[in-house]
């Protein structure tokens, strides 16, 4: 099968399009005939060797965590599914990813793409979707709670603004000032995050952009709590005056069906800013790098 593969840590110029074995899917394990996928920014951290203490790729590796395609078979045990089938995965960081012709998931790491949605949709929709609800739900807030979220126009920020909208709290986007009316439209209400704050007046925050990080903690009263998915920067928290949750999103396919239908019916919108065939990964990789409006969608 055709594949985007990572011949060595480093740059862009280390893709190639080749021809790898199509993988066989195993007990509990589903087979998709990928349409589409999608690059995140991890990826690039990926791509570049910073991980590789951490997550070692068997180079070369086949990057992607987020497809969308139909299923082409599965092994024993798979139940609720059946070949030809529509659906999103969640494909974990080990080197054998979405940008490929086949991938193979566990079964719990899928879900079904609603008719409404087309693959580049789909792909788009499943870190996303997922990392912005966890950041949510990783704050307790309810209906009414006002709640500060940092690069508010990104796509785990536009996640967590419209799930917000949805349970009834408050969302405020923090953009930067020429992306201001752009958060109000989203959100409601905007504020400039690259200041910093004059006075506390949150309770509750989520940190999606970090160059801002510390800026979104100086909003948070003392007491108050934040959920974080980018590194908090050294004394931005001292006293630990407020508590800190850092997450690292998770698989979680009955949480991924209610991304798909949130999206099915309007209410979570995620732009597609770029959409490139499989063999122009360099160039996708790149239009991430570059700050790229919205998500960044491979065809294949």
């Amino acid at each position: 099968m055709k594949a985007a593969l990572l011949k060595s840590y480093g740059d862009v110029d280390q893709f190639e399009i080749g021809d790898i074995p199509a993988p066989k899917p195993g007990p509990g394990e589903v087979l998709i005939k990928i349409e589409a996928s999608a690059v995140n920014p991890f990826d690039l951290i990926l791509r570049q060797g910073f991980m590789a203490q951490y997550i070692p790729l068997p180079l070369p590796a086949v990057l992607g965590g987020d497809a969308a395609g139909t299923i082409s078979g599965f092994g024993e045990g798979v139940s609720g599914f059946a070949v030809g089938d529509r659906v999103v995965a969640d494909f974990a960081a080990n080197g054998k990813g979405a940008h490929a012709e086949y991938g193979v998931v566990p079964s719990t790491s899928i879900a079904k793409l609603p008719a409404a949605l087309s693959f580049e949709q789909g792909a788009s929709l499943v870190k996303a979707g997922l990392t912005g609800r966890q950041t949510v739900e990783a704050l307790g807030v309810k209906a009414g709670d006002r709640v500060l979220v940092s690069g508010g126009l990104g796509t785990v920020g536009r996640s967590a603004i419209q799930y917000l909208k949805q349970i009834g709290a408050r969302p405020v986007a923090g953009v930067r000032p020429e992306r201001l009316n752009e958060g109000r439209q989203l959100a409601g209400e905007a504020l400039d995050i690259t200041v910093p704050a004059a006075s506390p007046s949150f309770d509750y925050a989520i940190s999606t952009a970090g160059p801002v990080a510390g800026n979104l903690i100086g909003n948070v009263r003392d007491g108050g709590t934040a959920a974080s998915i980018v590194p908090v920067p050294d004394g931005a928290n001292a006293g630990n005056r407020i508590i800190i949750r850092e997450l690292y999103h998770r698989t979680d396919a009955a949480m991924l069906d209610a991304v798909l239908a949130s999206a099915a019916s309007g209410e979570l919108v995620i732009p597609i800013s770029h959409t490139f065939p499989l063999d122009q990964i360099g160039l996708a990789q790149s239009a991430v790098a570059a700050g790229a409006p919205g998500k960044v969608v491979l065809k294949h």
